[in-house]
């Protein structure tokens, strides 16, 4: 049974993975067959190109958004972690409510976390680099200390360097450890977090120079999708080099 409901949180991660892709990838194509002008919040009109991004360049836009979300993401579910673990509560009935309502939001972002840093992972790899692959190298010496006092709340860490999380398991786990891994200043969840701020920055970066390579806008807001588009000069540039994974690093 625990085996059944890791591999469905996997499988559940994946697919808001692959959501996650498809909605960037259908925002930045639906940008690029507009023509005419935009304008975004009322300011300065856009004029786009009536050309079709190609699948390479749209593909590789959403990969580097898609980090920069979720290592922002990561973040900010440790700050809320690490709060609810400096909580104090009384004894009476609304303390224990209080309580209570706290650790569901605990587990909560600990799902979260777990969807998030899978997502970061998995686009370091696949975008490739001596520097995503030294960030996501960072990332495994992490979890690989904290295996197994993450399996004994029901994470597991898979094959491929995946978290797997046993909802069930979490959920019956030894709160007080629990709070030791992900609510404690100085323990797993903080520890990712400082790692991910580095991410976060470097995919920024990546993105800017995509978007002044590709003639790009990125619109990326921490609180909503990215509204990236095309412009009308992005065909003035040769991609011919950036063509496979291994040139998609900058």
């Amino acid at each position: 049974m625990k085996i059944n409901n890791s591999r469905n949180s996997l499988l559940r991660a994946r697919n808001l993975r692959s959501a996650r892709k498809s909605r960037v990838g259908h925002i930045l194509g639906s940008r690029t067959s507009r023509s005419g002008s935009s304008s975004r919040s009322g300011s300065t009109k856009r004029t786009t190109s009536s050309t079709t991004a190609s699948p390479t360049k749209v593909k590789q836009l959403a990969m580097y958004e898609n980090m920069e979300k979720s290592a922002s993401d990561i973040q900010d579910s440790v700050k809320l972690m690490l709060a609810i673990g400096k909580m104090s509560y009384t004894d009476d009935e609304a303390g224990k409510k209080t309580e209570e309502s706290d650790k569901e939001n605990l587990l909560k972002c600990i799902k979260e976390f777990v969807a998030d840093f899978n997502v970061v992972r998995d686009e370091l790899t696949d975008i490739g680099g001596a520097a995503n692959l030294a960030f996501k190298k960072t990332l495994d010496s992490v979890v690989s200390t904290n295996a197994d006092d993450l399996k004994e709340i029901g994470i597991t860490v898979l094959k491929s360097g995946e978290l797997a999380l046993d909802e069930r398991t979490l959920e019956k786990a030894d709160y007080d450890k629990i709070k030791a891994l992900f609510a404690k200043d100085g323990g797993f969840a903080e520890k990712i977090s400082v790692k991910m701020e580095s991410i976060e920055h470097a995919a920024a970066n990546s993105l800017n120079t995509l978007n002044k390579l590709y003639g790009a806008t990125s619109t990326y807001n921490k609180y909503g999708t990215s509204n990236s588009y095309l412009n009308s000069g992005y065909n003035n540039y040769n991609y011919n080099n950036y063509g496979s994974n291994s040139s998609w690093y900058f």
